[in-house]
Order: C-alpha cells, then sequence, then structure tokens
C-alpha cells in the first residue's frame, strides 16, 4: 500500500510541474507572432531614420551672387542652381541678404588693380650690321641654330669649320612703362550665416601711375551695427620705364615686347579660382571687363607699323629664308586690340574689383 501510494502521488506531482513549465514560458505559435512583430518594427525603423534626416538637412537651392563693375557703372547679379536670376541691377551699393537654409557660404572678393607707370612709350629705329664668327655649334644664336636645324649650314671646308654670321637690317630701341598690380584675392568660408546683410562696396582701379583701391564686404548685424569682415587690398601701381631692343624683321617682332613681363597686362585669379562647372545652370555676369577684375594695368610701349626687313648670311650665303619668324594675333596692335596712336601705344589703368557670393 506505501508503494502504490508513492506511485500515485509522483505522478500527480509531475502533472502539476509540466503545467506549471507551460504556463511560465512561449508555445511555438506565441513566438512566431512575437518574432512577426519585431520583423515589422526592424522594418520601419530605417524609413524613420531617412524622414528625419532629410527634414534636418533640407536647405534652399545653391545659388552665385555677382558685385560688380560694368564700365564705371556698380551692379549686382543674382541666380540659382535652377537658372531663376535676378538683375542685373545698377545699385550705388551692394546689398545681400543670405538665404536661411542655405548650409555654407563662399565670400570670395578682390581689390580694384593698379594702374601703369605714368610712362610714354617711344621707338627709336635704325639700321645696324652685326657680324659674328662661330667655331661650334654650342656658341650659335637663335637664328643661327633656326638654319641649322633646317639643314641649311653652308658647308666649310676649313677645320676646325668657322662660320661667318652677319645679320643686317632694321634695329629698335623701345621704351616701355611697367604694369600695375593685381588686386589681392581674399576668400572666406562660412558653414551658416543668420541674422546678417552683406554688404560689399568692390574698389575701383587705379588711374594710370595709381594704385587700386581695396574692396571692402562688412555685415551688418540684427542690432543695426558694422562688423568688417574682408578688406582686399588694391593693387600697387606701376613705376619706372624700361627699354628692350631687338630686329624688326617682321610685324611680328613686335610681340616680344608685347610679351615683355614687366609691362604686359598683369592678370588677377579672382575667376579662375571661382569657375563653375560648364553644366551649371548658375550663368555668370563677369563677361568683357568684368571677367578682368582686380587685374593690373598694362604698360605703355612704342610700336612700329611696318614690316621691318633683316637679312641674315653665313659665309656670304644669304639664309634668311630658314630663320623662324615670330608671330602672334594682331601684332601692331595695342593690348586693348586699338590701333596705337602717334608709334605708341598708351599706359592703361588698372580694372575695377568685384564681389562673388556661393551658396
Amino acid at each position: 500500500m506505501r508503494q502504490g501510494a508513492s506511485t500515485g502521488s509522483f505522478k500527480l506531482g509531475s502533472l502539476i510541474s509540466i503545467r506549471e513549465a507551460r504556463l511560465g514560458g512561449f508555445s511555438m505559435a506565441e513566438m512566431l507572432v512575437v518574432m512577426l512583430i519585431m520583423s515589422f518594427i526592424v522594418i520601419g525603423i530605417p524609413a524613420i531614420h531617412f524622414k528625419k534626416t532629410e527634414l534636418k538637412t533640407k536647405r534652399s537651392s545653391h545659388g552665385r551672387y555677382e558685385c560688380y563693375y560694368d564700365g564705371s557703372t556698380l551692379k549686382e547679379y543674382y541666380i540659382n542652381e535652377k537658372g531663376v536670376e535676378t538683375g542685373p541691377s545698377a545699385v550705388t551699393e551692394c546689398k545681400f541678404s543670405p538665404p536661411k537654409n542655405a548650409i555654407y557660404f563662399l565670400i570670395h572678393a578682390v581689390g580694384g588693380g593698379g594702374g601703369a607707370a605714368n610712362v610714354a612709350g617711344s621707338i627709336i629705329v635704325n639700321n645696324k650690321t652685326e657680324s659674328s664668327s662661330f667655331r661650334t655649334p654650342n656658341d650659335f644664336p637663335e637664328w643661327l641654330r633656326d638654319v641649322q636645324g633646317q639643314g641649311e649650314l653652308p658647308e666649310v671646308s676649313s677645320s676646325p669649320p668657322v662660320y661667318n654670321a652677319t645679320r643686317s637690317g632694321s634695329y629698335a630701341t623701345v621704351t616701355y612703362g611697367k604694369s600695375g598690380g593685381a588686386g589681392k584675392t581674399v576668400s572666406i568660408f562660412f558653414p551658416r550665416l543668420t541674422g546678417v546683410e552683406i554688404i560689399m562696396v568692390p574698389g575701383k582701379g587705379g588711374a594710370k601711375g595709381q594704385p587700386g583701391e581695396k574692396t571692402n564686404v562688412k555685415f551688418k548685424l540684427s542690432d543695426g551695427s558694422i562688423v568688417n569682415i574682408i578688406e582686399a587690398e588694391g593693387g600697387t601701381a606701376g613705376t619706372g620705364s624700361g627699354a628692350f631692343p631687338l630686329w624688326l624683321d617682321g610685324a611680328g617682332a613686335m610681340c616680344s615686347v608685347k610679351e615683355l613681363v614687366d609691362r604686359k597686362f598683369n592678370q588677377a585669379d579672382f575667376v579662375t579660382n571661382i569657375e563653375m562647372d560648364e553644366d551649371t545652370e548658375m550663368t555668370t555676369q563677369l563677361t568683357a571687363d568684368s571677367v578682368l577684375a582686380g587685374s593690373g594695368g598694362a604698360g605703355a610701349y612704342g610700336v612700329y607699323t611696318g614690316t621691318g626687313n633683316v637679312t641674315y648670311t653665313v659665309n656670304g650665303t644669304d639664309v634668311s629664308a630658314y630663320v623662324r619668324k615670330t608671330t602672334c594675333d594682331s601684332p601692331t596692335l595695342c593690348d586693348n586690340d586699338v590701333a596705337p596712336s602717334g608709334g605708341s601705344c598708351p599706359a592703361q589703368a588698372g580694372r575695377n574689383g568685384a564681389v562673388v557670393i556661393l551658396w
């Protein structure tokens, strides 16, 4: 009897334990339902995340604002990346209110260029003959190397060979003035601008012999106070003159004068630094004179409008046809593509400054 009672008691206890275990856990069906709910939550998280991110980074269109001179008239121009534009409009002062949702701003300014030296260019032309003897090609002048390069050097019977070279004809001394310096380019980046108005006053280019004016960019704060942000210095005035000798073996000889480094137009790097992608809808008004904003004026120089005539011989043989002549576009026109007056191209003033804002 004791043994039978024990057996019945054990079975009852086991059933109670199994029932309690079932009540304390999940069935397979319940677990699947939980997993289904969790999958919906996981799938929904990215959509919620991207929606919030989109709201945080929502912005206005990128755009471009320009403050520049068209001749002597100050103008402003606005265009956004969709091609919507305002202006260009004539103003007495450039003012710009930054869009509130823009995420960055680049303010780019250049001072006015300096005027060239107040020196009148002149030219003196005479006939000249120059004779020299050469024993090795290492000593050849450039024109004789041209003849050698085309295989047209006359044969020489002497040993070592001696080349008696002569050039004779129009020889000039050109007086020129030195160019003005380019205005300084200054760029400042801002991650965001709120509660300010930007006021811009581009500097004027200097007259001949005069420096360019500085370009000023200021912030007008919400309380009405003014804060200086940029002062882009103007270019220095050109000073002094130089004399350049050359053989006038054709009109193209004047190209060598036009390309003199200390006389030629001194272009600023303003537009190069803000060059836009060619496929953008944000077109620029910085064309013609304004594309050269901040550049220093070119110096005056004397101009020879004839063709000139120089004869080259080696050991009595005329080799003029094998000497390379200098060529360039419009060699007898001045830097501004205007015909010279009285045998001279005048000194030029510096170009006006400008401001461009990108966002």
